[in-house]
């Protein structure tokens, strides 16, 4: 798993901060997935272990490992804790924020008057 950088998303970081414990996904088809998040990628896409998936259909099934896919996700649930995880988060992104500079597209001076290359 690589690790969170600067460029990585509160989600992600908070997806992370839960692995090896027990998260529950619905999708956008209808199953619920419960199991142990093992890995939770950039672009959403996870890895259960020891899951149950729920069909649409009511069947039951248990997996060893399941991989799903991001764009499927429609809600995760986390384990209490997450609402204190997400403000610690939230709170030490902003303070990344601050720290690379102020307000602006970072071109400096006055844009008035440019009319680009002749």
């Amino acid at each position: 798993m690589p690790k969170p950088t600067e460029e990585t998303g509160v989600p992600i970081k908070l997806l992370r901060e839960f692995e090896n414990k027990t998260i529950t996904v619905d999708t956008a088809t209808g199953e619920v997935f419960t199991g142990t998040l093992h890995d939770a990628e950039d672009n959403l896409s996870l890895t259960l272990t020891n899951a149950k998936v729920v069909f649409a259909s009511g069947h039951e099934v248990s997996m060893h490992s399941v991989y799903i896919k991001g764009v499927k996700i429609r809600l995760i649930s986390l384990p209490s804790g997450a609402r204190e995880k997400v403000q610690q988060l939230e709170r030490e992104s902003r303070s990344l924020m601050r720290g690379r500079g102020g307000r602006g597209g970072g071109r400096g001076g006055s844009r008035r008057g440019f009319r680009g290359r002749r």
